[in-house]
């Protein structure tokens, strides 16, 4: 096998919550992620030596910023592989807008050249890798759903309801993840007990804890960027039975349990006259299933 075609799915924040800064720069967290059917595609191709990343998307970072071009070179470099690789991204993801874009690539590098070059690495080595590259990357390894504790690297798979729709409304601007950590004020009563992820699986009792669910990144995001906000006042006018931002923003998630609503609504926001210079893209997705 010279080549590999992979899916690289984003992701949703469900819930997140900011408990408290840890010794080691990073924060310790609590979320609810769910991965959904928008993805990247990354085309890896074994080369002679090194790795290459092209993209097809010009703000994407194709040097050692890029997540996949850390992943690839982590995973050769540690097996020896005196080969290399080249990676392109077919982008669909907006990059830097709280759906884990730059993570998903990484997790599908490493599953991929694990692949590619028939290494056979148990799940545990490639866990081991991904959370060296970020907090996100351990995730998508498991894709589906799960919730995630410490500063990402503790994942607890959890089964949950999944027939329903999204409609993702992603700004024109960027959110730096490391601003938003910085500036989120950390209540010091917060101890990540108290919320309820069980019987989730039930359609009714998901609805009800989802609208109880919460991102404690939003209130910074949103004093920043007050179309966050406006966005989230949108989707829940229009029928949304949750809207929240994902991650450290800017995309905001409205939750609907009928596909033609959803559709409606996403033409509704494409007709409206604040979208050209408010909002870069708007997407109609769903949840998927783990291990994909």
């Amino acid at each position: 096998m010279d080549k590999l075609v992979l899916k690289s799915p984003a992701k949703i924040n469900l819930f997140l919550e900011v408990l408290r800064k840890r010794e080691d720069g990073y924060h310790q967290i609590l979320s609810l992620i769910q991965a959904v059917d928008l993805c990247d595609e990354l085309v890896l191709q074994k080369r002679e030596t090194g790795v290459v990343i092209s993209c097809d998307y010009p703000d994407c970072p194709t040097d050692e910023s890029n997540l996949a071009f850390k992943a690839a070179s982590l995973l050769l470099e540690g097996e020896k592989i005196e080969e290399g690789v080249s990676i392109h991204i077919k982008k669909k993801i907006p990059i830097s807008a709280g759906l884990g874009g730059g993570s998903s690539n990484a997790a599908a590098t490493l599953k991929g050249i694990n692949r590619l070059y028939q290494l056979q690495l148990p799940d545990k080595k490639l866990y081991a890798l991904a959370c060296r590259i970020g907090s996100d990357v351990p995730f998508f390894l498991h894709s589906g759903q799960a919730l995630i504790k410490e500063r990402g690297e503790k994942i607890e798979p959890i089964n949950m309801y999944g027939d329903y729709w999204l409609v993702l409304v992603c700004p024109h601007f960027e959110v730096s993840t490391r601003w938003a950590y910085q500036n989120v004020k950390i209540s010091l009563t917060k101890t990540g007990k108290g919320v309820n992820f069980r019987d989730l699986e039930n359609q009714s009792m998901f609805f009800k804890a989802l609208r109880s669910f919460r991102n404690d990144l939003e209130e910074v995001v949103s004093k920043r960027y007050p179309v966050v906000q406006k966005i989230k006042e949108l989707l829940k006018n229009s029928g949304a039975l949750k809207s929240s931002m994902s991650g450290s923003g800017p995309t905001v998630y409205g939750v609907f349990d009928r596909k033609p609503q959803a559709e409606e609504v996403t033409k509704k926001l494409l007709r409206g006259d604040w979208f050209a210079e408010s909002i870069g893209q708007i997407f109609l997705t769903q949840p998927i299933p783990g291990n994909t």
